[in-house]
């Protein structure tokens, strides 16, 4: 048999996750089959089974792939002297992809995925470290500002940092309940938030 390449199973991989990801967050990780995954993804059992084993696999999979969505929305937009304003931008990129059906249902999956976290360590690992990216960015910006001189000196970086991703996991919550969340309002909000990090003038 002719040899697959890997640039050909890394696509099929994708594609299984991608199928995955939406029975997940359709179904749930316990109501979800590998059948559902296989008839969603339109390939054939020997193919998912070839990269995945079993369920257990592929929700750990799920759970390391969320690092690469978060990462990219946690990138700066452009470089920002003012921490500040870099801190705005992360949070407008977070909220405006809430606010996508794609960005949704990774979020869906997220709440599932820290559910699951409470009884298997490999997920429990992926979610811990999840929420430590972000933590030590905004740790850093906010050192950074301090020492600039654009955020107040009384203020404790790793705490405000903690706050401020515990802000966001809760929109995520209220925003998966059904609630109406509006990006203005949150960055209204946000802004205030902010505005009592800064350094008096």
């Amino acid at each position: 048999m002719p040899k697959v390449k890997p640039e050909t199973l890394a696509i099929r991989r994708e594609e299984i996750l991608q199928a995955a990801e939406i029975c997940f967050a359709r179904q749930g990780f316990h109501q979800t089959t590998i059948q559902d995954v296989i008839k969603q993804s339109g390939l054939s059992a020997g193919c998912i089974y070839g990269h995945f084993t079993n369920k257990e696999e592929l929700i750990q999979a799920i759970g390391e792939s969320r690092h690469g969505r978060d990462s990219a929305l946690l990138a700066l937009k452009g470089p920002s002297d003012d921490p500040l304003q870099s801190l705005r931008s992360i949070a407008r990129a977070f909220l405006g992809d809430l606010q996508k059906e794609e960005g949704l249902r990774a979020r869906r999956v997220a709440l599932q995925l820290w559910a699951e976290a409470l009884r298997d360590d490999v997920v429990r690992d992926q979610v811990t470290s999840g929420i430590r990216q972000p933590v030590a960015m905004i740790v850093d910006l906010l050192r950074r500002g301090q020492k600039g001189g654009a955020i107040n000196r009384s203020v404790q970086p790793r705490g405000a940092a903690r706050a401020m991703v515990a802000m966001f996991q809760g929109i995520v919550l209220q925003r998966l309940w059904g609630e109406s969340v509006s990006t203005a309002e949150a960055m209204h909000a946000f802004d205030i938030f902010l505005a009592g990090l800064a350094a008096r003038r």
